[in-house]
């Protein structure tokens, strides 16, 4: 066998891991990033920005594990030894046959696991190949798999109830809420970075030697580097949450490592009169200061997007559509509108009965867990690329 005879296979691996990437990111960011989007804390492009930094992080320094258990933790691939080819054609078509999935699951607004199906797929190319023996079905290979699959959801759900029920009858309805909240954020910030370090440090970054330590090392360093960050909380971010909540200054993020050291920022007194591009806005309906109004537009259909990039090119250039401004307009529209797009869906009905049923709690305490909730993200962005590493990137390994 020649190998360069099958370098379109690896090629077109390539493009398909490209694509599963693709999907996968389309799927998992959204389920890391949407209750933080959602809730308001941050905004989509807000969202994006982090998600590109975290996903790589997480792919880079612990996707090393996962992708193997995926290389080697399914297939028998000693059966593949005779034809190899047979092994890069089935992983090509493992990665086109989970990126078709994800991409169309993720355009219907389907929120499915990357994780089964890549490993589907593979599954899928061992049977096909040699039958149900070519399957590690023990607790070395598949077994293992799928029981995270059933174990994980109820961990979760249980590390949930810990911390949430503490929380909520400890510091949300309690009458001095706000101060307690403020004294338990370096709390959260200890067990957050806690956590974070352990598993970064306990699996290793590829081409380290932190692998090898001792359980008692790496405990050792994950608590210096929570000690670490709970003192720069308890120094810093606390101090700024209290002129920010409390203070009610106009004191922003990056005043955070400086914050001992700006003086007093009050907040821009509010303007009386609308502008007329506010008052449009609210004859037509829109959303205004982060809330639906009557009337809003649904961008979602097609021809809407297409009639609203119209108007907006036609102002920018006179009435002509064919203008360089108008052009430019236009793409800049396109390019950006899933960014703009109210993802939030305020006007719902069903959403605004779940608001309204609700309990509810003081405003200025639930506004200190949405910066708890932004500073929680890279973490779930870590986990995101650990699941990207693990379904786009292991089979092409085997090539």
């Amino acid at each position: 066998m020649n190998p360069h005879d099958f370098t379109w296979i690896f090629a077109l691996g390539i493009v398909g891991s490209i694509s599963d990437a693709f999907g996968i990111g389309a799927n998992d960011v959204a389920n890391s990033f949407a209750s933080s989007v959602s809730s308001g804390s941050l905004t989509l492009a807000q969202a994006c920005i982090i998600a590109v930094f975290t996903e790589f992080l997480g792919a880079f320094l612990l996707g090393s594990n996962t992708s193997e258990t995926i290389k080697g933790g399914i297939l028998s691939v000693e059966l593949f030894a005779p034809q190899p080819e047979i092994l890069m054609l089935g992983m090509l078509c493992a990665l086109v046959g989970s990126a078709v999935w994800v991409i169309f699951a993720s355009k219907k607004g389907i929120p499915v696991s990357t994780t089964h199906a890549i490993v589907g797929a593979i599954m899928g190319v061992g049977i096909a190949a040699f039958g149900g023996g070519a399957i590690q079905w023990g607790y070395s290979g598949v077994a293992k798999i799928i029981t995270s699959w059933f174990v994980s959801p109820v961990a979760a759900g249980i590390v949930t109830s810990i911390i949430y029920l503490p929380t909520r009858y400890l510091i949300l309805e309690n009458p001095n809420s706000l101060e307690r909240g403020i004294k338990a954020i370096p709390i959260y910030f200890f067990f957050t970075s806690l956590i974070g370090a352990f598993y970064i440090i306990y699996k290793g970054a590829p081409g380290t030697d932190a692998a090898s330590m001792s359980v008692g090392v790496v405990i050792g360093i994950s608590v210096g580097v929570a000690v670490a960050v709970t003192a720069f909380s308890w120094v810093f971010f606390v101090k700024w949450l209290r002129r920010r909540v409390i203070g009610k200054e106009n004191i922003r993020w990056y005043h955070l490592p400086v914050v001992h050291f700006v003086k007093y920022r009050p907040m821009p007194e509010p303007v009386v009169e609308q502008s007329t591009e506010v008052s449009s806005e609210l004859e037509g309906g829109g959303e205004i200061d982060g809330k639906m109004h009557a009337g809003a537009k649904d961008f979602s259909d097609e021809a809407d997007c297409e009639a609203d990039a119209d108007a907006q090119a036609n102002e920018a250039e006179g009435s002509s559509k064919y203008s360089p401004a108008a052009i430019v307009k236009r793409l800049k529209y396109y390019a950006l509108r899933g960014i703009k797009k109210d993802v939030r869906n305020l006007g719902n009905k069903k959403l605004a009965d779940v608001h309204a049923a609700a309990r509810k709690f003081d405003d200025d305490t639930e506004y200190l867990f949405s910066f708890l909730q932004v500073i929680t993200l890279p973490i779930a962005g870590l986990i995101g690329g650990l699941l990207f590493a693990f379904g786009s990137n292991a089979p092409n390994k085997l090539f």
